[in-house]
């Protein structure tokens, strides 16, 4: 007899309403002021920073208040969501962790200045930049210092972790990369300052700089592989999308540049103040972004056509998300907008960066999928190169046949689950749980991962 498990991926959205047309918006939400903090779609929830120094958690269908926390002092991180948890950086110097349900806060770690970096989580592991020239490492579950580097000026941009590596950009003009651990250096290139979180996947880094180039580099040493010449100053963090480089500048144009060899496949000059500190998100077939102008626009990928574009109350730094057929960002107003995505796109950059990693990759996640169907027995993809690591067990996360909700421990110890681990897809991709210790963690691009057998009749339900 075969054992089935059914992955059930919840819909965010019931659909779009009937009137909707792709650009239309299909709400929008005052949140008192604006600023570079970019929205996370996790599940049904938004959350995102105000420029007053409120986070916020809002209804991804309607855009409510579910709740709001107020920190020390405004707020230009964007945050990372996982695992029931918010983490964000203030300009109160401070690193927040809080309850992703109910905003209350788990815990805070005091820097020596403003935190403007977005976070970046991995393994357990958060990593964040400071105003005091810092990069720090710190645990995830409890806000502890895991180890700290003193670079020459200040860390705006978002790390990067990828292939247990930390790579991120220093006002000092370098940019560096860090074994993820112990916090060694490895490397590090010299540019004219880069504020804009890399891009990284496998071998290369993608650097969009302050001397108004674009960078490739090796991610083994850090050599130079290409490098292209912009007429602006470049704050938007680059989106790599397979063969392709998105970034956009303040010469008030976008490009797509070929990823392995730095060449123009096309740039859109929006001109008309049009200078552009969003970062962009690469979602199926189009790239969005947002305009000093107040126009945001959506791109064909491929060959920078304008698909729509939808001019909205302010300019907009904050980096659109895009999510199960919706387009979320903020304006400088603190208006925060739904728009109807494009045609046909299915939603994949849920947050800044595309990932939790913030490794600005579309390659670093796998597809999601509605079901599988397994035998008895170990089913793998890929290799056991990473199993777990994490502080928390999702509760009541497998149902069986008449309805009755179990823990993964639970399950377990009633002999419902064959075997210790198994990993089910929610909204950022793959995660997992595991029997001893009650583990959960996010997959890691590049990792190879065990899909295990439950026993007859048993669901794994995303958890809510």
């Amino acid at each position: 007899m075969r054992s089935t498990l059914v992955f059930a991926v919840v819909a965010l959205l019931a659909g779009p309403p009937a009137w909707a047309a792709p650009g239309d918006v299909v709400w929008s939400r005052d949140i008192g002021y604006g600023g570079r903090s970019s929205p996370a779609v996790v599940a049904d929830r938004v959350y995102i920073g105000s420029g007053d120094g409120v986070v916020y958690c809002l209804g991804a269908a309607t855009g409510d208040v579910v709740w709001s926390y107020q920190t020390g002092d405004w707020l230009q991180s964007s945050p990372a969501v996982h695992g029931g948890y918010v983490y964000i950086g203030s300009g109160d110097d401070k690193v927040y962790c809080l309850n992703a349900s109910t905003g209350a806060p788990v815990w805070s770690y005091q820097t020596g200045g403003d935190v403007f970096s977005s976070p970046a989580l991995d393994g357990g592991y958060l990593y964040v930049g400071s105003n005091d020239a810092t990069l720090y490492c710190l645990s995830a579950a409890t806000g502890g210092l895991v180890w700290s580097y003193l670079t020459g000026f200040e860390v705006h941009c978002a790390p990067a972790v990828d292939g247990g590596r930390v790579y991120f950009g220093s006002g000092d003009g370098n940019t560096y990369c860090f074994d993820a651990a112990t916090g060694g250096l490895i490397w590090s290139y010299y540019t004219g300052g880069v504020f804009a979180s890399p891009a990284v996947e496998a071998a290369y880094v993608y650097l969009a700089s302050w001397d108004n180039k674009v960078y490739c580099l090796t991610t083994a040493t850090g050599a130079l592989v290409w490098s292209y010449q912009t007429r602006g100053t470049l704050p938007s963090s680059p989106a790599l999308d397979g063969d392709y480089l998105y970034v956009g500048g303040r010469d008030e144009s976008m490009y797509c540049l070929n990823a392995a060899t730095g060449a123009v496949v096309w740039e859109y000059y929006i001109g008309g103040m049009g200078e552009i500190d969003s970062s962009p998100a690469v979602s199926g077939d189009y790239v969005y972004v947002g305009c000093n102008n107040a126009d945001f626009y959506c791109f064909n990928a491929a060959t920078g056509a304008v698909v729509w574009s939808h001019t909205v109350a302010d300019s907009v730094e904050s980096s659109p998300a895009s999510s199960s057929g919706y387009v979320y960002v903020m304006d400088n107003s603190g208006r925060v907008y739904c728009l109807e995505a494009a045609a046909g796109d299915a939603g994949e950059w849920p947050m800044f960066s595309h990932d939790l990693r913030r490794t600005g990759s579309t390659g670093t996640a796998p597809a999601w999928l509605d079901r599988i169907e397994l035998g008895h027995g170990w089913n793998m993809i890929g290799a056991p190169l990473h199993m777990y690591d994490g502080p928390r067990e999702l509760a009541n996360c497998i149902v069986d046949a008449d309805g009755e909700a179990y823990s993964w421990a639970e399950a377990v110890a009633a002999g419902l689950v064959q075997q210790e681990l198994y990993y089910y897809v929610a909204g950022a991709g793959y995660r997992v749980l595991a029997a001893s210790g009650g583990d959960d963690d996010s997959l890691r691009g590049g990792m190879g991962y065990w899909l295990l057998t439950y026993g007859p009749d048993l669901a794994l339900m995303v958890a809510p």
